[in-house]
C-alpha cells in the first residue's frame, strides 16, 4: 500500500518532496497484508483532533457488477472501521453494459449497498443509473423514468428527504444533525457545510451529460443512432450552474475553509476526449457551462476548491484547470488556477477507496491517502 502524508519543511529540504494536485506529500510504502482483509485507516489510532481537522471517504463506481458485489463489502468494511466523518460517493452504482435498470434494482441497491455504510454517505448520481438505461442491453428504458426511480429511492421529496447510511452526520461535538439543502425540483442536488467545508453535489453524469447526440459529430452512448434528451439536458444544465453558484455563495457566507464539488463525469478538462476521431470522439462540450461555473467561482472564492469525480475507475490527483481572462483554456495553455484540485476515485476493477484529510493549518488544506484493499487486488 502507498501512503501519502503531508510534508514538513525538513522533508522538502531533504529532497523527499512530492507535489500532487497542489498538495505536498511524503511518499512511503508499506507491505500489503497477506490475508484478504480491509486495510485500517491511519487515522484509526488518532485521539482528539484539532479544530477543523477531519477526514472523508471518497468512493465511486461500486458495486457496479457481479465482481464488485463480491469485492465492495470489503471497501465498506474498511470505511466503517476508519475514523472518517462521512463518505462522498461519485456515482455509477451499476454497470453500463450489464445490469438492467429494472424497478427492483434501485431499492435493492439501497438495501445491499448504501444501507451498509455505518455513517452517512452522500451520493452524486452517475450515468449508468439513468442516462444509459436506454441501451438495449440495459433494458431499453426511458432514462427520465429511471431518474425518477433514482430520486424516489435515494433522495425523496421536500419534507421527506432520504438519509443514506445507518446514521446522520452531526455537527462536531453535538447531536445536532447537519442541515442538508436540496434543490426542490432536483432533490439529488445537495449542499451542506460541515466543520468548515462546504460540499456541493450537482447532477453531472457521463455519457455527454444526457445531451442530444446523433453519432455524426460525436459518438452516441446507447448503441443506437441517436441518444440523449436536449430539453432535459438544457434544464438540468442550467439548474446545475445555479446550484454551483448557490453553493459557493453558501461557502462564502459560512466562511468555509474550502469547497468540495462532487460529480460523476470525467468532464475532459484536458480536451483529449473531445479531440479523438470518430467513432470515439466524446461530446464533452456538454460540460462547458458547469466547468465555466467552477472556474468563475474558484477564482472568486480564492480558497481551496476540490472537484471529486469518478467515471474512469482509476485513482489520480491533478490540477487540470487553466484560464485566460476568466475563460477556460485546455491542455498546457493559459494560467494555472492554483486553488483548484481534482481527485478521481477508484472504481470497478479497482475496488479501493481514498481518504481525504482536511487540516486548516495546511496551506493546501487537502491530503490524499489511497487505501488499497489487499483482498481485492488482482493477481499479477
Amino acid at each position: 500500500m502507498t501512503t501519502l502524508r503531508a510534508l514538513r519543511p525538513a522533508a522538502i529540504a531533504s529532497g523527499l518532496a512530492l507535489v500532487v494536485g497542489g498538495s505536498l506529500f511524503l511518499a512511503s510504502t508499506s507491505s500489503a497484508a497477506t490475508t484478504p482483509k480491509a486495510t485500517a485507516s491511519p487515522s484509526s489510532s488518532a485521539t482528539t483532533a484539532a479544530p477543523g481537522v477531519f477526514s472523508i471517504a471518497l468512493i465511486g463506481d461500486m458495486p457496479y457488477d457481479a465482481s464488485g458485489k463480491q469485492l465492495s463489502p470489503r471497501v465498506i468494511e474498511a470505511i466503517n472501521n476508519s475514523k472518517v466523518a462521512f463518505s462522498l460517493f461519485d456515482g455509477d452504482t451499476m454497470s453500463g453494459k450489464g445490469d438492467q435498470c429494472t424497478d427492483a434494482a434501485y431499492p435493492e441497491l439501497k438495501t445491499t449497498f448504501f444501507d451498509k455504510f455505518a455513517k452517512q454517505v452522500f451520493y452524486s448520481v452517475g450515468d449508468n443509473e439513468w442516462v444509459d438505461c436506454d441501451r438495449p442491453v440495459k433494458g431499453a428504458f426511458d432514462p427520465n423514468s429511471r431518474l425518477a426511480l433514482v430520486r424516489s429511492n435515494f433522495f425523496g421529496t421536500p419534507g421527506n428527504y432520504i438519509n443514506l447510511g445507518q446514521t446522520r452526520l452531526t455537527l462536531p461535538g453535538t447531536k445536532t444533525a447537519v442541515t442538508v439543502d436540496h434543490d426542490p425540483n432536483y432533490p439529488e442536488m445537495q449542499m451542506f457545510t460541515y466543520n468548515g467545508i462546504t460540499v456541493i453535489i450537482p447532477n453531472i453524469p457521463g455519457s455527454a451529460n444526457n445531451s442530444a447526440v446523433d453519432g455524426v459529430k460525436c459518438k452516441t452512448y446507447n448503441d443506437l443512432k441517436s441518444d440523449g434528451d436536449a430539453a432535459e439536458f438544457a434544464a438540468r444544465d442550467a439548474a446545475n450552474v445555479a446550484w454551483i453558484n448557490k453553493g459557493f455563495e453558501k461557502a462564502k457566507a459560512d466562511r468555509a475553509n474550502g469547497v468540495i464539488v462532487v460529480a460523476q463525469a470525467n468532464m475532459d478538462w484536458e480536451g483529449y476526449l473531445a479531440g479523438q476521431a470518430m467513432p470515439d470522439k466524446e461530446c464533452t462540450a456538454a460540460y462547458d457551462n458547469v466547468k465555466q461555473a467552477l472556474l468563475t467561482n474558484s477564482l472568486s472564492f480564492i480558497k481551496p476548491v476540490l472537484l471529486q469525480n469518478g467515471d474512469e475507475h482509476w485513482y489520480q490527483v491533478d490540477m487540470p484547470m487553466n484560464e485566460t481572462a476568466g475563460k477556460l483554456v485546455q491542455k498546457d495553455k493559459g494560467a494555472l488556477v492554483a486553488n483548484f484540485t481534482r481527485v478521481q476515485t477508484f472504481g470497478s476493477g479497482f475496488n479501493h477507496w481514498v481518504e481525504l484529510g482536511i487540516d486548516p493549518a495546511n496551506p493546501n488544506l487537502w491530503t490524499f491517502t489511497p487505501h488499497i484493499i489487499t483482498g481485492n487486488l488482482a493477481a499479477h
